[in-house]
């Protein structure tokens, strides 16, 4: 084992006032299903947290009785997250609500400035009901299109106050606007905290294992492999880019021949990025990854990546 801390990693939740961004928020500390998340949040007054699930309140804080809290930013980014990371232990996961008009950009630099912080996604919400005019507004527009280009996952929410044609035209202005970005219609934004916080390696197993989450919302399903080798980095990257957006997100850690050092792998929509891990040495190797059923096609990600 190593002393060295791992990086906490942080996922930026933004969107413009009434997407569902606090909706999202509620949802993940409700379902945190075992995980300690921390949020940053610009107003508990915002937050519905029911009474049930509040254990202490402290000046700024709320202890959440699941393991998980929320602590208000004050308009001071920087000094929250600084409070963040004295805390010991840490939490498993940051989650930072943005506001309504915030630039995830920038949120994402100020955050990033800290070594112990690491991005693991940035995600906005819409509502389907008011894009296109928001989008179309002068005064909105700017703001709205700054959130949208820099997101990993875009959820369209609301989708169900919408009717079929009117979802279309607006999947199809987002895909102008962030055709990066994964875009997953929702409601009540009710998302796998999975897609939201990241994926844990399922299996301990070495060999590939395939399993749906209960979870989970049935629209989803898990694939997932282990290995007991080191990989071939180029063919690595050629496997990842074969993927080509046809999971919504894929995590985990895998060793290379002659590296010793074992890689994180964080792909999120169409953007990957391979990075050394700095947590314990004895990790077990593999990848799990999550996508719609249906379409999730299990039998190419094996193809792709049992051989490389």
């Amino acid at each position: 084992m190593t002393d060295i801390q791992p990086s906490l990693p942080l996922t930026i939740i933004s969107g413009y006032l009434g997407s569902g961004k606090t909706t999202l928020v509620n949802h993940l500390l409700r379902n945190a299903n075992g995980r300690r998340l921390m949020v940053l949040v610009n107003d508990f007054g915002d937050l519905p947290i029911d009474a049930d699930l509040i254990q202490s309140r402290d000046g700024d804080m709320i202890n959440l009785a699941n393991g998980c809290a929320c602590c208000s930013m004050g308009g001071d980014l920087f000094n929250a997250l600084v409070d963040v990371l004295d805390q010991k232990p840490w939490p498993d996961h940051l989650l930072i609500e943005a506001s309504g008009v915030a630039d995830p950009a920038r949120i994402a630099n100020i955050a990033l400035a800290e070594p112990d912080l690491k991005l693991d996604a940035t995600i906005a919400l819409v509502d389907a009901e008011t894009f296109e005019n928001h989008a179309d507004d002068p005064l909105i527009g700017e703001t709205l299109t700054q959130q949208l280009a820099v997101s990993d996952l875009i959820l369209i929410n609301k989708s169900d106050l919408v009717e079929a044609k009117a979802m279309e035209n607006v999947s199809f202005k987002l895909g102008t606007i962030a055709p990066n970005a994964t875009r997953i219609e929702t409601q009540y934004a009710s998302l796998p905290l999975d897609l939201a916080v990241g994926l844990e390696l399922a299996s301990s197993e070495k060999k590939a294992e395939h399993s749906d989450d209960g979870d989970h919302s049935a629209a989803y399903a898990k694939w997932s492999i282990s290995y007991d080798r080191p990989l071939d980095r180029e063919a690595f990257e050629v496997a990842l880019e074969r993927l080509d957006g046809r999971v919504l997100r894929l995590k985990g850690i895998v060793r290379f021949k002659g590296n010793d050092t074992p890689q994180v792998i964080q792909l999120v929509g169409r953007r990957h990025s391979i990075a050394a891990f700095d947590g314990a040495e004895n990790v077990q190797n593999g990848l799990i990854a999550i996508g719609f059923k249906g379409s999730l096609d299990r039998s190419l990600l094996d193809e792709i990546f049992s051989n490389v």
